[in-house]
């Protein structure tokens, strides 16, 4: 029935008004009873042991509305989504062969010997074979924006001193925290995961904070600042002045989930020059700021991805994974998938169920990777 729905208003008006009535016959009719015993203290104190629960079940539903997280009971209970469901628009993602050497500038002693870079400072253990995340900040001469980074180096990387890699370019979802990555979906084991599979080569992550403060900048050149050029620019410069990566494109990726999937597929939309390939877990193609928080830029329009593939066609391929019931991404893909085409490639997965939510994400991040090795000749894993 309509009423039990776990996403619906009827179910948080039900719950907020038991609420009500329970603080009320806590307050004014409870502390009347005048009966001797200790019954009316332990009827009290029920109440207000309820009284906080719904309380706490009201803020759920409330958040829950707001953000899809579940979108039923059976999506509360599940872990996965169901069966997905591919749809390919615009040029072929074919399997590629891999790349054994990939190009790359001549490296500077702070790239090959990571130790003695000082933008790491004594973060790096030199003996490290697992990976290790480093967290420092980049100073962006173009943007005027100075903001953290989390940066994520592969197992090889310290024992490898002229080994290239790929880098992903990574943003979270707003409001966001790098640790969804670090801690939740553990980035780091599902790379080192489809490493070990054979699916991916060895790669670098690099994740800027885009959504600093509890600002929703929606990685955009605004009149909060200038982010897009940020990313594209002054973080793009620090990775290729600091890390040991290629100056191919196709070694070049984004990966965000939510408002950081806008982010990954306007990136690599945008600026096809330095990343070929997005993968974009329950995003959408254009910006949808938060109330109040409508930023002005100089061309709106240009933000709009569906028109901008359809006029410049970049030689961009996106791997694109929603919710069925994530009823917001679902109807961003189906309005962008119609502009693309070749040689623009999009690859639409959208699972039977499943609403706005951390979890779901975290199981595709295997598909999505997977994708990324067998689409890039960069990320493709070498034969040993």
């Amino acid at each position: 029935m309509a009423f039990f729905e776990l996403n619906g208003w009827p179910l948080f008006i039900t719950v907020t008004a038991v609420a009500v009535v329970l603080v009320a016959v806590t307050v004014l009719v409870l502390p009347r009873q005048r009966r001797p015993g200790v019954l009316k203290y332990v009827l009290q104190l029920v109440c207000l042991v309820l009284v906080c629960l719904l309380v706490l079940a009201v803020c759920f539903l409330k958040l829950n509305m707001d953000n899809q997280w579940y979108s039923s009971w059976g999506d509360l209970l599940s872990s996965g989504g169901g069966p997905v469901t591919t749809t390919d628009a615009g040029a072929a993602m074919v399997a590629v062969k891999a790349v054994k050497e990939l190009p790359h500038a001549v490296y500077s002693t702070g790239q090959s010997q990571p130790t003695r870079n000082a933008s790491f400072g004594s973060q790096l253990d030199p003996s490290n074979t697992s990976g290790q995340w480093v967290y420092l900040k980049i100073a962006g001469r173009q943007s005027g924006i100075t903001e953290d980074t989390t940066v994520w180096l592969p197992p090889s990387y310290m024992h490898e001193p002229q080994r290239t890699y790929p880098v992903i370019t990574a943003f979270t979802g707003f409001p966001g925290d790098v640790r969804t990555y670090t801690q939740a979906m553990d980035i780091a084991h599902h790379i080192k995961a489809n490493v070990g599979d054979s699916t991916l080569r060895e790669s670098i992550v690099v994740i800027p904070d885009v959504y600093p403060g509890n600002n929703d900048t929606e990685c955009v050149d605004s009149t909060h600042g200038k982010w897009e050029t940020y990313v594209s620019t002054d973080v793009v410069s620090w990775i290729r002045g600091n890390l040991r990566v290629s100056t191919d494109r196709d070694a070049w990726a984004t990966l965000g989930y939510s408002a950081g999937g806008w982010c990954s597929s306007m990136f690599t939309v945008r600026h096809p020059e330095i990343w070929s390939r997005s993968v974009n877990l329950a995003g959408y193609f254009a910006p949808m700021y938060t109330r109040g928080q409508e930023w002005k830029t100089a061309n709106p329009a240009s933000y709009d991805l569906a028109k901008v593939v359809a006029r410049e066609k970049p030689d961009v391929g996106i791997w694109f994974f929603s919710g069925g019931e994530d009823s917001i991404s679902v109807k961003a893909v189906r309005g962008f998938e119609g502009s693309v085409s070749a040689p623009t490639g999009l690859s639409s997965n959208i699972s039977q169920t499943g609403g706005h939510r951390v979890a779901l994400w975290e199981a595709q991040l295997d598909p999505g990777l997977t994708w990324l090795g067998k689409t890039s000749p960069a990320f493709a894993p070498v034969a040993s």
